[in-house]
């Protein structure tokens, strides 16, 4: 194997363990629900991005009421909070909407899968953040759209996550198998060049007799 060629493995299997360590110990594994949603593979995920991007259309909508309203935020003895501004927080929105395009093109890419994964826990962070101020300013209404769409931002989150672990294993045997190919490559060429060492030897001695 070239050493071009090993360094490509080697970098892929690092992206591939770094991802799963991330998934498995910074978020843990997605729990199973009684109503199991369907599992994301490369048949199903361009379903998922397009019920996802309906999604964040629900996001953009309840961005932009609290964006009308300018709703302050309260500390515990009630007086007004500084807050980020909105349009700083929906910014995530267009990250994510560019996440979607990418991996319509590349679902098997690790790296957009990953990006994705973490612009939407960062979305779900924003989310929350909105709900609280909009639940301390008696938007109960808004408060619970924000709530329900956090829950569903949520689940999203375990699905990607399930499909990043998925695709991380599906490389790691790929490049397992490209490796064990590489040792019997080797193998069958360290004997080829045994036998013919061992012919030339042979036809040496003759010429010497």
């Amino acid at each position: 194997m070239s050493r071009q060629l090993c360094q490509i493995l080697w970098k892929t299997r690092v992206a591939g363990c770094a991802a799963i360590a991330l998934l498995a110990a910074g978020c843990g594994f997605a729990q199973t629900t009684a109503t199991e949603p369907e599992q994301l593979t490369g048949a199903t995920l361009p379903r998922f991005l397009a019920e996802y991007e309906k999604s964040l259309n629900s996001s953009g909508a309840a961005f932009s009421e609290l964006e009308k309203q300018k709703l302050p935020l309260f500390d515990e003895s009630g007086r007004p909070l500084g807050r980020r501004n909105i349009q700083d927080r929906s910014k995530e929105l267009v990250e994510l909407r560019t996440d979607i395009e990418r991996l319509r093109a590349k679902p098997g890419d690790l790296v957009l899968i990953m990006t994705f994964f973490n612009h939407n826990e960062r979305l779900a962070d924003e989310v929350y953040d909105l709900s609280q101020i909009a639940y301390d300013n008696d938007q109960e209404e808004l408060g619970k759209q924000l709530t329900d769409l956090l829950g569903a931002l949520d689940r999203d989150q375990d699905r990607i996550q399930a499909y990043a672990l998925k695709v991380a294993a599906t490389k790691e045997q790929r490049i397992e198998a490209l490796e064990q190919e590489n040792r019997d490559l080797q193998d069958r060429s360290k004997k080829s060049g045994g036998v013919r060492s061992g012919g030339a030897h042979s036809s040496q001695g003759d010429a010497e007799r």
